[in-house]
């Protein structure tokens, strides 16, 4: 029996009558059919029309945003499905993902992959979605005959519930069609989590350094440190000083034996919290804290013996509490080109600590082979320290160098010999120069959790982690997050190259011919090791500087050269828009070169790639272990299924 909920709840009473006929047989069934507030699993029917109402009437509830919701790991167990009717195995399936977030419609569509019994989708779904939001999960089949899709079934989650589970969520996939002929209910099964919300074993969580600091006395800060601001709003200063002391001395006191690390994370994390109101500082000394806090138990074991490093702990600390003293508060907004810099020599002095402990054994060959000494080293940074000190306390507003790890830094001259002009490079390609151009100037801000999640995956120490990661979607949500991220990582003086093919291309230069060429050269501007390693390579061979091939660029220009550099912290690259290189023919250069040979990059070079998620892209990344895959949900009223078929199979022929 099948039949319209629509036509049912409007039956008279709710009584539902329907005769059935079988071999001859005709059987009166009656039942009786009540709204209730979410769907029964039993039995198979229409539920299509239930769906979209229920989506509709989400829109008038309240909404509690979250930023953003990512959804991995799908699989539909169809163990139990021996067949689809018109459909088989050797055709396309395709998973609907459908949201709503304050009143806009947002979906996704992705092909699936065929395992044993299964379908899956090995790419991370990224919503902008609130916490009375609801998703529809939607799968497709596709024979490439009809002119619409062919549904399989349908299952619908809440938001809030979705984030109350931690473990992997399951739930009976029902039909929503008479030709699928189902033995059992097959299952639907995936991981939700909310953007940038990471739980990996070893990292200090955020929770731990700041869970002694109740909310009164963030709320003491940030009335300290508006004292100037406002100076008529009433207020105990010297109520708000007791707070803000008694607090950091609790915390101090409450380092769990670790009296070196936990007590600068400590006052690194109150930072964190007062840079809120210096809205440009915020990110950058989130990037500080993430940094120490990710790497906190191997820092915290490593460092014993470690004087040197110890000491340049203690020098740090120091810096933040003079910045964070009850007096220094109201005059912080004055003071903002020194905390600037504070802030950057911090994140520059974290890689190191990290880097170090976790790498002595490289770092012990890079003294054996170089002008390098450690001690000196430690020695510069402390004194970078205790001269931004110096000029807080004198509220000199200059343009401080930053003082970075030197490795082969006097190399003959070496300098003046490297010339690659004749190394094809893409002029203004820079994601500063092209992207902010064609983006809107009223765009709405990227998701914060997702912005998050991304700088966790670049800052990541684990040898383990993707090298690159694909980010789909709409174009000016892909190129604001390259613009966004970009611009965050070249204040922490990380961003090793960017291009952007997107944006005005009169006259310019930028085709996948130069794409790597380009991104080695600026490379070479930031590691004095990779710089000589590629001059090596290419100084004597006038035909290698000058290929256009791509594959012979990215192994030749970028993997040779930084096989043995040592790289302080992650350097980013960003490659903005791949799709609008060229068309496919010319693409497929460059992502075989990308998939066959990306996990061999250095696990402290990442390459961040935006794109629309053209097919020939998806098929490519598929599966590929070194590859973290993002799909951003597209604003949309309705979704046309079949243009979207039709684009593919246009594009795959």
């Amino acid at each position: 029996m099948e039949g319209s909920v629509k036509e049912w709840l409007a039956a008279p009473n709710g009584v539902v009558r329907k005769t059935l006929e079988s071999m001859g047989t005709k059987i009166q069934a009656e039942f009786k059919v009540s709204q209730t507030s979410d769907l029964s699993t039993a039995g198979n029917f229409h539920v299509e029309e239930a769906a979209d109402t229920m989506v509709g009437k989400n829109n008038e509830l309240g909404t509690k945003d979250i930023d953003a919701l990512d959804i991995s790991a799908v699989i539909l167990d169809i163990d139990r499905v021996p067949k689809f009717g018109k459909l088989s195995w050797d055709d396309r399936f395709f998973l609907e993902i459908h949201a709503t977030n304050n009143g806009e419609s947002h979906n996704i569509i992705s092909q699936g992959q065929q395992g044993v019994k299964c379908l899956m989708w090995d790419t991370t779904f990224t919503f902008n979605v609130s916490q009375t939001s609801r998703l529809v999960f939607r799968v497709l089949g596709y024979d490439g005959k009809d002119s619409e899709p062919l549904p399989i079934g349908i299952a619908i989650f809440e938001v809030d519930e979705l984030l109350q589970q931690n473990s992997l969520i399951r739930r009976p996939f029902l039909s929503s069609a008479a030709f699928v002929h189902i033995d059992g209910i097959p299952t639907l099964s995936f991981r939700a989590a909310q953007s940038g919300a990471t739980s990996s074993t070893g990292s200090l969580s955020l929770t731990r350094s700041l869970g002694s600091f109740t909310q009164e006395l963030s709320a003491a800060v940030h009335r300290a440190a508006d004292i100037n601001v406002q100076p008529r709003q009433p207020r105990d200063y010297d109520q708000d000083k007791r707070i803000i002391e008694d607090a950091i001395s609790r915390a101090s006191k409450d380092n769990g034996g670790d009296e070196h690390l936990y007590p600068l994370l400590v006052k690194i994390g109150i930072f964190v919290s007062v840079a809120e109101r210096l809205a440009k500082l915020h990110p950058y000394a989130n990037i500080a804290y993430s940094i120490l806090a990710t790497g906190y138990e191997v820092i915290r074991q490593q460092i014993a013996c470690e004087n040197g490093v110890i000491r340049l702990m203690h020098t740090m600390q120091e810096t933040y509490d003079l910045v964070m003293t009850v007096d220094a508060l109201p005059h912080l907004h004055t003071q903002k080109t020194v905390l600037e810099a504070i802030v950057q020599q911090t994140i520059e002095c974290a890689f190191f600590i990290r880097d170090y402990v976790n790498t002595r054994g490289s770092f012990a060959q890079v003294i054996r082979n170089s002008v390098l000494n450690v001690e000196s080293q430690i020695k510069e940074f402390e004194n970078a320290f205790k001269d931004l000190q110096r000029n807080f306390q004198s509220y000199m507003s200059v343009s401080t160098q930053l003082t970075v790890l030197k490795i082969l830094e006097d190399v003959q001259d070496f300098g003046t010999k490297a010339d690659f002009r004749d190394m094809h490079y893409a002029i203004d390609a820079r994601c500063a120069a092209s992207c902010a151009v064609h983006l809107p100037a009223n765009r709405a801000a990227p998701p914060a959790d997702l912005i998050t999640s991304l700088q966790s995956w670049v800052i990541g120490d684990s040898k383990e982690s993707e090298r690159i990661c694909v980010l789909s979607g709409p174009v000016e949500s892909c190129s604001a997050i390259a613009l966004l991220v970009g611009d965050r990582f070249q204040f922490a003086s990380r961003l090793g190259s960017s291009y952007c093919f997107r944006g005005a291309r009169y006259n310019d230069t930028r085709s996948y011919t130069n794409l790597f060429s380009t991104i080695a050269r600026d490379l070479a501007d930031r590691n004095v090791q990779f710089k000589q390693n590629l001059w090596r390579a290419v100084g004597n061979d006038t035909s290698l500087r000058k290929t256009r091939v791509a594959k012979t660029q990215f192994e030749e220009f970028i993997l040779a050269p930084s096989r043995d550099v040592i790289w302080n912290g992650p350097y980013l690259v960003i490659i903005d828009g791949l799709e609008m290189g060229g068309n496919e023919a010319t693409r497929k250069e460059v992502l075989s070169v990308l998939v066959e040979k990306g996990a061999e990059l250095p696990r402290n070079l990442r390459f961040l790639i935006t794109c629309q998620p053209e097919d020939d892209i998806c098929k490519a990344f598929s599966g590929q272990s070194h590859v973290l895959r993002r799909q951003l949900g597209e604003a949309c009223s309705s979704l046309a299924m079949s243009r979207t078929h039709n684009h593919q199979d246009h594009a795959s022929t």
